[in-house]
């Protein structure tokens, strides 16, 4: 015990020193997680990106932040063999980067067609990046791409699949059968050019093989420290440089390089000296969640049998729905009670909280209706429930909350849900809406 003790000190300093960075820093305050825009591809992340490569864009710095793009991508593919013959670019063509549909649906007859996340373009050469974050690929997505850089009779195009870590796309498209024609295609990536090269040769001519060569750039590397760069010369732009921060810290929460991850790290190398006490401690945290989670329901309890209501107790714990139903004295001939329940249907405990007005079978079609004129937008509803979540819905592994939960009738969460179950009650007696 006297180990753990201090293991358990030692993190307590780390997690102290940690939070009080993030604290002055203002690190865990981003623009893009309270908008809840932080994973959106095309309205965040290819919407910015976009922005800074246009030289016309709203920033007005003309083709600095292209410039410096492409000065990246340079150094990045620089060796001999896998060099890259990207160069600067020139009057843009379209001033439409980002989202640039090429066709309505796919082109199969050609294997083209479908909307471009960013293209840059200018009469030397053609640019397209390939946005995924979480967003699953499509079919022969940087093919189609490649034959319609192909039918501009471009230069050059270069192909880039961008992803969080710079993963590689898959090597061979699954075959598609177009007018009894299969149809094959193949991703090379950038260090198999000489293999590339010479498949274009084999198959040239040949209606039914497509391919491709990209290269892969990542969020976690190649984004990053390309919005870096930009930031070193937005030193006398502050809105621009504030919203680059912003970004910026998005992409490291994103990529797991914040300063509550370094934080992490350094827990994990006190851990590793002390494994069999980490091993200790970390079984003993779901029986600690358990232990909370009755603690908790025993306060709501505790506040439901002072104001004379029935406590239904039985779903403390089940498989798919766990909580407390309760009825106030005057609804015991009403065909609904008061729900404080988990949903746990995506198999995880302690997640999706609501509170909610629960219909029981026997209510008629006239009587929910009329219930539910009574209740404003803020609640939701369907068949069954007109419910509200509280804002520390999901406590699976949160510790904020949990820390939260551990104060009982102290703590926010206990208060709000209180706060629901007394706002249910009142809308449920007032006079029913016209």
């Amino acid at each position: 015990m006297e180990i753990i003790n201090n293991l358990l000190q030692q993190v307590s300093i780390i997690s102290r020193k940690h939070d009080e960075i993030t604290k002055i820093t203002g690190e865990n305050f981003n623009i893009f997680s309270v908008m809840n825009m932080e994973h959106d591809e095309v309205y965040t992340h290819s919407a910015i990106i976009g922005e800074l490569l246009n030289p016309n864009g709203s920033h007005g710095q003309g083709a600095i932040f292209l410039d410096l793009f492409v000065d990246h991508i340079k150094e990045s593919f620089n060796s001999e063999k896998d060099k890259i013959e990207l160069e600067y670019f020139g009057k843009l063509i379209n001033d439409k980067i980002c989202e640039r549909t090429i066709s309505i649906g796919n082109n199969w007859d050609n294997v083209t067609g479908g909307r471009i996340d960013l293209i840059v373009e200018d009469n030397n050469q053609i640019l397209i990046i390939e946005n995924k974050i979480y967003a699953i690929d499509q079919p022969y997505q940087l093919i189609r791409y490649k034959n319609y850089a192909e039918t501009k009779s471009f230069k050059n195009s270069f192909l880039f699949y961008l992803t969080l870590d710079g993963k590689d796309l898959q090597e061979q498209e699954t075959p598609y059968i177009q007018n009894d024609i299969e149809i094959i295609g193949s991703n090379f990536k950038y260090d198999k050019k000489n293999e590339y090269d010479n498949f274009r040769l084999e198959n040239k001519g040949a209606n039914n093989i497509h391919h491709c060569l990209y290269y892969p750039i990542s969020f976690k590397k190649d984004i990053k420290n390309w919005i870096e760069k930009c930031l070193e010369k937005t030193h006398s732009l502050p809105i621009i440089r504030e919203t680059l921060v912003q970004y910026l810290n998005l992409i490291k929460k994103l990529t797991n390089q914040t300063t509550n991850n370094i934080k992490t790290m350094e827990i994990l190398e006190i851990l590793k000296n002390n494994v069999l006490q980490s091993f200790e401690i970390s079984n003993s945290i779901e029986p600690l969640k358990s232990k909370l989670y009755y603690a908790f329901f025993e306060d709501i309890i505790q506040f439901s049998e002072k104001r004379g209501f029935s406590v239904d107790s039985s779903n403390l714990k089940s498989n798919t729905y766990f909580g407390l139903y309760l009825t106030p004295k005057e609804w015991n001939l009403k065909p609904y009670k008061i729900a404080v329940i988990f949903d746990t249907e995506n198999g995880t405990n302690y997640s999706g909280l609501y509170v909610a007005l629960n219909f029981n079978d026997n209510i008629s079609e006239i009587e929910e209706r009329l219930i539910k004129t009574k209740f404003n937008p803020e609640f939701q509803s369907n068949h069954a429930n007109i419910w509200k979540e509280p804002s520390n819905k999901d406590w699976t592994n949160n510790p904020e909350i949990w820390e939260d939960v551990a104060k009982g009738q102290n703590g926010d969460t206990y208060r709000e849900v209180i706060l629901i179950i007394e706002e249910i009650i009142n809308i449920e007696k007032s006079p029913e809406a016209i």
